[in-house]
Formats: C-alpha cells, sequence, structure tokens
C-alpha cells in the first residue's frame, strides 16, 4: 500500500484499524497545523485515535482527496484504503522536532 506525506502529516497505509473507534462528524483531519491552516479532506472518514507521541487517527479512504491551503489546494487523490495519520517528525541539530508547514 502507498504512503503519502502531506506538509506535516504523513499518511501510512496499514491492513486495519484499532476496533471501537468512532468516526469524526468533521472533515478536518489536522486542525490548525503547525503553520496555522487545516489539513481537510473530501470522501472518506476519519476516525481520531491519539496514540504515542506520533498517531492522531486513522482515515478510511474512498475516492478521497487531501486539501491544505499551502501546498494542495486543489487536493491531492489517494488511493483507496486504511491509513494511520500520523504527525511527521525530522531530526534537527537541535534534536527531534515537529514538522513545520
Amino acid at each position: 500500500m502507498k504512503n503519502y506525506r502531506h506538509g506535516d502529516i504523513a499518511l501510512i497505509g496499514v491492513k486495519t484499524m484499532p476496533k471501537g473507534l468512532k468516526a469524526s462528524d468533521t472533515n478536518i483531519l489536522m486542525a490548525k497545523g503547525s503553520g496555522g491552516n487545516d489539513h481537510t479532506f473530501s470522501g472518506g472518514r476519519f476516525y481520531p485515535c491519539i496514540k504515542g507521541d506520533n498517531i492522531i487517527g486513522y482515515l478510511k479512504v474512498k475516492d478521497t482527496e487531501l486539501f491544505h491551503v499551502e501546498h494542495s489546494p486543489n487536493g491531492v487523490s489517494i488511493a483507496n484504503g486504511i491509513y494511520e495519520v500520523r504527525k511527521q517528525n525530522e531530526f534537527t541539530i537541535d534534536g527531534l522536532s515537529e514538522v513545520v508547514d
């Protein structure tokens, strides 16, 4: 399964997601990303679930596009499947820090 980088979040393809998660009523994956803009989507369903430091939920994709004003205002198509949604980190001279887009 394909993986995607979308600014300061990443979609990592997985075969299943944890049982018992409730779908969100919103189309926002990450409200006010590090650059102050929302990561949104059309199609699919987002299941919030904080796990560890990086996982913020799961996205069930069916004819889904991701949007972000800075790097994909017209949308990016995502292959159908299930994705773990993670905040991205990077190594800098000062150590590990969140990616800022």
